[in-house]
């Protein structure tokens, strides 16, 4: 009967079975102790230890109901009387979730048929569906086993942060002054607290903020104090770190994903030069190269590298050719030095607003005497996820965490304190040590690894937390309609039918989110598929995968 109860197929009614099968024990147990003994959750493939229940004579629990003489007799009467009543209790209280008859998972045959239609030979693959309400196991493929997951670990990184810090959590970024007269201040410190959506138009809304304040006059310097986080660069086993804006540097102090736009104008006729520019315009970066204009309408064909200037500025240079009649091209770059750009076009917008700047932009941190001047709090948590998922923002994701690391672990932010708590995350979601390796937050390194299992069960407690599972849930892309699932699922059986989030690497394509099937059931799922060959390019066994999955009947078993 124990072994029985602890092989129900399910994500969630764990404990009170166990729960139960500690009772069974206090009652059929034999006189004289317990052996040690390890119980298998078959649902999850652990292995856990569970305590030793203290020994309890069965005579001494009966008390009078029975005849001490008469006990070698009705005892194993009574223990499974003891054992039935505990079952029928069970069916009373998990009606839904528990179905004795099931000993196998009821669609596996449709996916294996699924698999061998779509899935390669020389390919990995790890796959769940469990039904959302029940949380009973539909569907399984090595569901345990590690995979690359790629940007399907922003899963994790945004459900952990929302659940530590709360959807209304905002980012402030700080103004200090000293020597302040009046209108007039001798230095202005702008103190970063990570926050990873401080645009342009934001910065020009803090810029106003002071102006407002009735500041006219910054007698002496900018300084900029990025020391909220220890800086750190992508992890990218992938290429070489470039120019290329996912390459963007972290920082405290960001200010546009950390990266400039180039722009290339054509000129008025074929021959001569194009015209190039930096928005935001600052003193940060100086634009120069050779791009030439020809004839017709050719899109640019563009050969961008930067260059070191002095004081950590930086050289972009541009060379190439574009057609007379092209389109205006626009590039992203990434820059060396976060603060320092940052600082640079606050100047520049703190000019256009005529607010005098005697100094220069510098590096530094805010002395203990500066006196607070002004915050500027970024947008709420919550929008700020939909964006991250939506689009698949690795910049972003790296911004939260380190930021999350703080916050639990006090400043200054690092990667690994914030992968401390996601990994937290991850155990209290019972997610086994054993399924998940992480080496940054937003899935660009091919060494993270992550289970289709571990997935589904983070994936399920936030469908179960409404304190943010419902911010975490919008950010998610929906079929057919936006984000990175706007060009996928457009067919009219399957558009509007998934909210999930995609993972693109060269050999890896992974999908993970929730769904409703053709007959209604609504269900949580994660599909990851890694190539086992060398060199393959992109992939999307698992979009195919996810597709074939929903045209199947999930409540005909």
């Amino acid at each position: 009967m124990l072994r029985f109860i602890v092989r129900f197929r399910s994500l969630r009614a764990v404990a009170p079975l166990r729960a139960v099968a500690r009772l069974f024990d206090r009652f059929t147990k034999p006189a004289g102790g317990t052996p040690e003994r390890r119980v298998h959750d078959s649902a999850w493939s652990e292995e856990r230890e569970l305590p030793r229940p203290a020994i309890v004579q069965p005579d001494t629990i009966l008390g009078n109901c029975c005849n001490r003489r008469a006990a070698p007799v009705a005892l194993p009467v009574l223990r499974s009387i003891c054992a039935l009543a505990a079952a029928a209790t069970l069916l009373i209280l998990f009606p839904l979730r528990v179905n004795a008859a099931e000993s196998t998972v009821p669609l596996n045959s449709r996916l294996e048929a699924i698999l061998k239609k779509e899935l390669p030979q020389n390919c990995a693959v790890s796959v769940l569906v469990a039904d959302l309400d029940t949380g009973r196991i539909l569907m399984e493929k090595n569901p345990h086993l590690p995979l690359i997951p790629a940007s399907t670990l922003k899963v994790v990184t945004s459900a952990a942060t929302l659940q530590a810090l709360k959807p209304e959590f905002v980012f402030i970024t700080e103004v200090f002054a000293d020597r302040g007269r009046g209108s007039s201040v001798r230095n202005i410190f702008l103190r970063g607290g990570g926050d990873p959506y401080l645009v342009s138009e934001e910065l020009y809304a803090l810029t106003r903020g002071l102006r407002d304040r009735g500041l006219q006059e910054i007698r002496g310097s900018i300084v900029v104090d990025d020391s909220y986080f220890i800086p750190s660069l992508p992890l990218d086993e992938n290429e070489k770190l470039g120019y290329r804006s996912y390459h963007a540097p972290y920082s405290a102090l960001s200010l546009n994903f950390n990266s400039i736009k180039i722009l290339v104008l054509p000129a008025s006729r074929a021959g001569k030069k194009a015209k190039i520019l930096a928005d935001p315009a600052s003193e940060y970066a100086t634009v120069r190269g050779d791009v030439k204009t020809i004839d017709g309408d050719q899109p640019a064909q563009l050969t961008i590298r930067k260059e070191s200037a002095p004081d950590d500025r930086e050289v972009v240079v541009v060379d190439g050719q574009i057609g007379v009649d092209a389109a205006i091209k626009g590039r992203y770059v990434n820059v060396a030095a976060p603060s320092l750009y940052l600082g640079e076009v606050f100047k520049e917008f703190l000019l256009r607003e005529g607010i005098k700047v005697a100094g220069q932009v510098v590096r530094g941190k805010t002395p203990a005497s500066a006196e607070p001047y002004y915050e500027f709090p970024s947008r709420p948590l919550g929008m700020i996820v939909y964006g991250l998922n939506k689009f698949s923002n690795n910049f972003i994701a790296e911004q939260i965490c380190m930021t999350l690391g703080a916050k639990v672990y006090g400043a200054p932010g690092t990667r690994e304190k914030g992968l401390s708590v996601i990994r937290k995350h991850l155990l209290a979601c019972g997610v086994d040590e054993g399924e998940f390796s992480l080496s940054e937050a937003s899935g660009l390194s091919r060494n993270n690894r992550l289970s289709a299992s571990a997935l589904t069960r983070v994936l399920t407690a936030a469908d179960e937390d409404f304190t943010y599972g419902p911010e975490f849930k919008a950010s998610l892309g929906v079929a057919g309609v936006d984000g990175t699932l706007k060009e996928k699922f457009t067919d009219t059986g399957a558009r509007r039918r998934l909210r999930a989030k995609t993972g693109t690497l060269r050999g890896v394509n992974a999908l993970a989110g929730y769904g409703v099937s053709r007959d209604g059931i609504r269900f949580v799922f994660a599909v990851i598929v890694n190539s086992l060959d060398k060199g393959v390019g992109f992939l999307n066994h698992a979009d195919k995968i996810a597709r074939e999955i929903l045209d199947v009947p999930l409540g005909k078993q």
